[in-house]
This record gives structure tokens, sequence and C-alpha cells, in this order.
């Protein structure tokens, strides 16, 4: 699929996209890893952001899922780490607690976008 790819400006080359996502709950973590693959996307996926920050950073190409409640280093902090990088992907935070927490959460990272759970298809397909 030709949306499947874009350029990737710190290498300057034009890649194949790759989702990551970053979910502790199995459940959620498998349903998105199966949308997105369906649709023709690589996806590599964790349990919590230890295991994405020892994998090593993401092209800026990529796009990462990272839910606010994970356990370990919390989402927000892993998002922070992302943001940081010399060339960083394109992050979505996901998170099914309560609009007041997430606000808390979010105060430090302006502009991010935002899915509550449940998630919708819709609302993945839009953010890849």
């Amino acid at each position: 699929m030709p949306w499947t790819r874009r350029e990737d400006p710190a290498r300057g080359t034009r890649r194949a996209v790759r989702i990551h996502i970053v979910e502790d709950d199995y459940a959620v973590r498998d349903s998105l890893t199966e949308l997105v693959s369906s649709l023709g996307f690589s996806v590599r996926a964790y349990a919590d952001g230890e295991s994405l920050i020892r994998s090593g950073p993401p092209s800026s190409a990529d796009v990462v899922f990272v839910d606010l409640g994970l356990p370990g280093i919390p989402g927000q902090e892993v998002i922070a780490w992302l943001r940081r990088l010399d060339a960083p992907p394109r992050v979505v935070a996901i998170s099914g607690r309560s609009i007041v927490d997430i606000e808390k959460m979010l105060e430090d990272l302006p502009g991010l976008p935002l899915l509550r759970k449940p998630l919708e298809a819709e609302s993945i397909v839009a953010h890849l």
C-alpha cells in the first residue's frame, strides 16, 4: 500500500512506516497489533516503556501509540523521551483514565494527540 510509506527526513530516504504500540494490557495491545497489521503496516508491540527504550529509538517516519498508564516508566515519561529524540516519531497517547487524570498527566506535553479507550478503529487509522 503506498500510504504505508513515508519520507524519513532524518535519513533523507523513503521507508516503510513502522507502528510501535506501547500498551501493558495484553488484549488492547493484541487488538491494536492485529488492526494495524491488517492495514499492511509493520508493527512492534511492547508491554512497557522499558522494552521500547531498550529496542532503540523509532525512526522519525514511524508512529508510536503510548498508553499513559504503563507500569514502570510512566507513559508521559516515555512520550517525553520520544519527543527529545533528534528526529522524533509521531506520538499518540492512549488512555482509559478520567479526563481530569489525563489532563494532569499531559500538562507538560502540549499538542499531543490523545485517543480514549475503548479505542475505535477509525480513530486509530486516522493517526496512521
